[in-house]
């Protein structure tokens, strides 16, 4: 990602239970070097939100973010997915690039 660039995070949760569930998603940023939040310097307004879904059925969301100007290095995005006791996540680490 380009420094300053904004990006609304696009979300899609599909589960294969039974019954309609509620869980919630988690957002986080992470400075990949030191592994400290970063989510403040990045505008990470939203980064909780609860769904409730229906079984094969998709709940969208989108968590939106910029990377500051003066941001160095890479960091990490963080999406955890939780359902009563079941849990699954995804953890990426982006470079970041300076807009010539």
């Amino acid at each position: 990602m380009f420094l300053g660039e904004t990006l609304k995070l696009k979300v899609q949760v599909k589960h294969q239970l039974n019954q309609e569930k509620t869980g919630h998603l988690q957002f986080a940023l992470y400075n990949t070097e030191t592994k400290k939040s970063v989510d403040g310097w990045f505008l990470n307004f939203f980064p909780f939100q609860y769904f409730t879904t229906i079984s094969n059925e998709i709940f969208e969301t989108e968590f939106p973010f910029t990377v500051p100007n003066d941001y160095k290095g890479k960091f990490s995005l963080e999406l955890v997915a939780k359902v009563d006791t079941i849990q699954d996540s995804i953890r990426i680490d982006i470079p970041t690039f300076i807009k010539q």
